[in-house]
């Protein structure tokens, strides 16, 4: 009884290493025809690339000659994050094997009609490659694509394929939902390049402040700055220096959440027609002017502080429009240090 039962072992430690060679040699086989190569090894020589989904809903991004940032639909930035992750998926996507002969019809026809088009140029007027990107398999780990190369065809089967290194599938990683896309930066000031920054608070006019930088040490806080008559209100001559220094530094780098707010148009619409709780203005040094507005965000739950009072606004967010343009959503964990009342800053 032993006997056979190891027996079985071995035959089922032999049978799986069997497959797995043969699984492994003919993925590379696969990779070796034209039509079934994703990979782009020199993902340096991708400019552009265009997605569209089946309900005609389309993400262009370009790279833009000397900028680290890419361009969205002519109009926007893209996400950093969001094409680093898209060219690591061109560098290291992989076939795993073949969509079995029973379900290639049927997968073929989904292809048809369930699929996202990625076209990826590398610098000519056509595509270099275009993906067709279906379903994931039913384990997950894989995803059905189609490969067509312009001026040699298109595969007449899907493939299944991976990326390696990765368990999963690939499909959430091609979206067309341009605020999705869109880079949620702000204020993005590495180097402190800009001379003034203006914090107005109209919860409490008195506690608004401006700061009048010109680099190093050599920084002025007064009560306010007038956007309309560009002045400055009084001097505040004794000022903890520490503190805003550490405001200043906040802009080095400041996101938004996400435009992807989830309202509809009037609920947009009514929020537009609020005044703001805060507004906060940055001046560059070229004059440029970049500005968000904060809104209080309603509660989402019936909380109560410590004393049964309700608490009427959610802590953790703001509504916010950024550059009296595009509604978004804040985190107050990166905007409420920004907007601190000017008692803070000054000295006890």
């Amino acid at each position: 009884m032993k006997k056979n039962l190891v027996l079985l072992l071995v035959l089922l430690v032999v049978g799986a290493v069997a497959w797995f060679f043969y699984n492994n040699s003919h993925a590379k086989s696969l990779a070796n025809e034209p039509l079934a190569d994703f990979a782009i090894e020199d993902t340096a020589s991708v400019n552009k690339i265009i997605i569209t989904d089946q309900d005609g809903h389309s993400a262009k991004v370009e790279r833009i000659p000397g900028k680290k940032l890419w361009r969205l639909n002519d109009q926007y930035l893209a996400r950093e994050d969001a094409i680093d992750l898209l060219l690591n998926t061109f560098k290291r996507i992989r076939i795993r094997g073949n969509v079995s002969d029973n379900a290639r019809e049927n997968m073929m026809k989904l292809m048809v009609t369930n699929s996202k088009k990625v076209e990826i140029f590398t610098g000519g007027d056509e595509p270099a490659k275009i993906y067709y990107v279906g379903i994931p398999t039913p384990d997950h780990t894989g995803t059905h694509m189609l490969l067509e190369i312009p001026g040699v065809g298109r595969s007449s089967e899907p493939y299944i394929t991976h990326m390696d290194g990765f368990s999963g599938f690939l499909t959430t990683r091609f979206f067309t939902d341009v605020n999705e896309w869109r880079f949620t930066g702000v204020f993005n000031y590495s180097e402190l390049q800009f001379k003034k920054v203006n914090i107005e608070n109209y919860l409490d006019p008195a506690s608004s402040i401006a700061v009048e930088y010109l680099g190093g040490n050599d920084i002025k806080l007064y009560e306010g700055y007038d956007n309309g008559s560009q002045t400055f209100g009084p001097l505040i001559p004794n000022f903890d220096t520490l503190a805003v220094k550490n405001l200043l530094l906040q802009f080095k780098k400041m996101h938004v959440e996400s435009y992807n707010t989830g309202l509809t148009q009037t609920q947009q619409d009514s929020i537009r027609q609020l005044s703001p709780s805060f507004r906060v203005t940055v001046i560059d040094n070229n004059n440029e002017v970049s500005t968000i507005d904060l809104f209080r965000r309603q509660s989402l739950q019936n909380y109560v502080d410590e004393q049964g009072n309700p608490i009427l606004w959610d802590d953790g967010h703001f509504w916010a429009i950024v550059n009296h343009g595009d509604l978004a959503l804040a985190q107050t964990y990166t905007f409420n240090p920004v907007v601190q009342p000017r008692r803070f800053y000054e000295k006890k």
